[in-house]
């Protein structure tokens, strides 16, 4: 049994990059080997019939193959490979990859190396960082290996595993009509049974997860699927995944409670406003930065604008596509891990609602001015009252990164502070702090004091360069 009919539309979705205005999805015509491979799944195990929707003339004039992946995504990831492997300078990293094959645009190479010194993967200078090699060990884009070394360090892995498995793969909703829909049920289905109030596409996702391994241990995983637009292809995709992610993280040191019993696929659900609902977001908050977007009040529904000044909205199929406001200008942000170019629109494509506690939080640089009453966090101005948060804001700021360095340098993320982990919990978990007047600037606080008197105010996330493993530590190894 195997297909035995095929219609070629000779259309398709192509994801592709540009350094200046970011990722989309194009709808193109398929190339000539698109074509020919479509037709040969009409008769792999029997003759079939395959039934091209364009003429052959139109055929002639296809490009012979697909545009090389190289060209079309974004290259964070190859850079940051290529440091690991081959050391060496910017230039010679840029001459390395704009001398291959298939050649990226030296601006491609340019955006990946920023992005990558916003991550702290790499150093102003452009050096790999001790974070940056951590985040390459991990064989996914570094904004998600990021976020799993952070959830780990907040001893919050398996939750934070589910939800990398589906950004490494894609969605486990499917579109189209659920059996539950067809037999006329007037019961959520979808996002829409599994977000729960959680304003989240990584916790909507994580949960149907969770369901479909209770379900499938009952043996009706399958039928689960139908009645829910749910792929079991995805699913099982997923289910190793997690179990690969979370057992490189055991083997890193981790110790978290969710792993004493030895099974590392199945996943317990997160309780809303609970400790861990508010580690997995900060993890989200510090691995995905900078991507995060400030939400202000419309008439109908809110505004969200980018640090660029730029304003995005949630794709249609998100959780968060129809989220009303409860809170001022500056209380509530979206932090995401990918956006794409949708026609005209800019679209946040994964996002997950966190407070004005989680950004200052996490924000890579931030300065408070409290004569003026004014404080600086990246590349966001606002006005701010003063209030017990500041003292342990800057304390948190001033222990939490130290603290997730050495987990990261002596590859055991178990000595990050239990207590530590607690501490964040309870500060992101407080109410939001009112930021009045909030608006993005044009530059970043540490790009506008390099030196002076208020550089020593500034509170800043700063790596060391990597110097490989020493001697000694290789020949132990070996």
């Amino acid at each position: 049994d195997d297909i035995v009919y095929v219609i070629d539309t000779g259309v398709r979705k192509e994801r592709s990059y540009d350094p200046t205005s970011g990722s989309s999805l194009d709808t193109k015509m398929v190339s000539k080997a698109n074509a020919i491979q479509r037709r040969g799944r009409a008769g792999r195990v029997q003759e079939g019939l395959v039934i091209h929707l364009f003429p052959s003339y139109k055929f002639e004039g296809f490009e012979a193959f697909p545009t090389p992946q190289m060209l079309t995504s974004s290259m964070e990831e190859v850079v940051l490979q290529s440091k690991v492997i081959h050391g060496g300078s910017n230039s010679e990293i840029f001459s390395m990859l704009t001398t291959s094959m298939a050649a990226p645009k030296t601006e491609a190479v340019e955006a990946a190396v920023s992005l990558l010194k916003g991550m702290s993967c790499l150093t102003r200078g452009g050096e790999l960082t001790v974070l940056g090699r951590a985040t390459a060990a991990i064989p996914v884009q570094p904004n998600v290996a990021k976020f799993l070394l952070c959830a780990a360090a907040f001893r919050c892995i398996k939750p934070a595993a589910c939800i990398a498995a589906f950004l490494s793969i894609k969605s486990p909703f499917q579109q189209g009509v659920s059996t539950a829909e067809k037999s006329g049920s007037k019961g959520p289905t979808g996002k829409e049974y599994f977000n729960k109030g959680f304003a989240s596409d990584h916790l909507t996702n994580l949960q149907a997860y969770v369901e479909w391994r209770r379900e499938a241990a009952r043996g009706r995983g399958d039928e689960f699927c139908d009645e829910q637009g749910l792929s079991p292809e995805t699913l099982d995709m997923a289910y190793m995944m997690v179990q690969q992610f979370v057992s490189f993280m055991v083997d890193a040191g981790y110790d978290g409670p969710d792993v004493s019993d030895g099974d590392y696929g199945e996943v317990d659900p997160v309780k809303k406003g609970s400790d861990e609902d508010a580690l997995v977001r900060a993890a989200m908050c510090w691995g995905f930065h900078p991507n995060a977007c400030v939400l202000y009040k419309g008439n109908r529904s809110p505004y969200w604008y980018l640090e660029t000044n730029e304003e995005v909205s949630a794709f249609r199929g998100s959780a968060n596509a129809d989220y009303e406001m409860r809170g001022q200008d500056g209380d509530e942000w979206m932090v995401f891990s990918d956006a794409m170019k949708m026609g005209r629109f800019n679209s946040i494509m994964d996002s997950s609602l966190v407070f004005s506690p989680f950004i200052l939080l996490f924000a890579n640089a931030l300065i408070i001015d409290d004569k003026k009453g004014e404080i600086r966090f990246d590349r966001w101005y606002a006005y701010v009252e003063k209030g017990p948060w500041q003292q342990e804001l800057i304390a948190l700021r001033k222990t939490l990164s130290p603290a997730f360095k050495d987990a990261i340098e002596s590859r055991d993320l178990a000595s990050f502070p239990k207590d530590l982990a607690q501490r964040v919990a309870s500060f992101c978990k407080q109410r939001p702090i009112t930021l009045k007047g909030v608006e993005a600037v044009s530059r970043s606080i540490d790009e506008e004091i390099t030196n002076g008197p208020a550089r020593a105010h500034l509170s800043m996330y700063e790596w060391p360069e990597d110097l490989g493993a020493d001697d000694d530590d290789e020949e132990g190894e070996a």
